[in-house]
């Protein structure tokens, strides 16, 4: 994995996430994309399921849907990937049960001239919950949270409450942040489904 997955330092909040879901994903697993955004996460998934494994990513807008396309054919990973130019809250009627991981970056495109098109507080929410009811026992969402948006605050502070509402029997729920980068400092949430019967 060292086109894409190179280790920093802490100050890299990704490079922690995924080496945490480097050892979750298994060959052969279903995962989620559910920003593609420029394919950089996606890839990464591809890479951890394996050839008999599947990704399937999602974003709403053309341009990171063709980056994503063109870094996975780069890499010879294309036919591992279901592409969605699709909004996430077509999770739910798109993928099927048994996902093992799911990875939201929120807030706008990287790199993009317009931050116009963002993650909105109220399709966030309904794709975080569509997703938890087709994890795996075990499975885990991974999201990170990008404060620096117009709606970023309202987005975060929606899914920090729904996410501590969240059954403690069915869910366990971790969050990580930087204590001393300030108040917009980008931040993380994991959630890991229990059991399998989650509905």
């Amino acid at each position: 994995m060292n086109g894409v997955f190179n280790p920093k330092g802490i100050e890299n909040m990704q490079t922690m996430l995924k080496m945490y879901l480097q050892h979750l994903i298994q060959p052969g697993d279903q995962v989620l994309d559910a920003t593609a955004g420029r394919g950089k996460d996606t890839l990464f998934l591809a890479e951890c399921v394996g050839s008999e494994g599947r990704v399937f990513a999602f974003d709403i807008q053309e341009e990171a849907i063709q980056s994503t396309r063109e870094l996975l054919t780069a890499h010879k990973m294309l036919d591992r990937v279901a592409l969605f130019r699709e909004s996430h809250t077509e999770i739910g009627r798109l993928v099927p049960q048994g996902i093992r991981a799911a990875v939201f970056n929120l807030g706008y495109l990287p790199g993009s001239s317009s931050q116009t098109i963002i993650t909105e507080p109220e399709t966030t929410l309904q794709a975080v919950n569509d997703t938890l009811k087709l994890l795996a026992a075990k499975g885990v969402i991974v999201l990170t949270v990008y404060r620096g948006h117009s709606r970023s605050l309202e987005e975060a502070n929606t899914l920090n409450a729904y996410a501590a509402e969240l059954s403690k029997k069915d869910f366990h729920v971790l969050q990580g942040m930087y204590l001393n980068q300030g108040e917009t400092s980008p931040y993380w949430l994991i959630i890991q489904k229990n059991r399998g019967d989650h509905s």
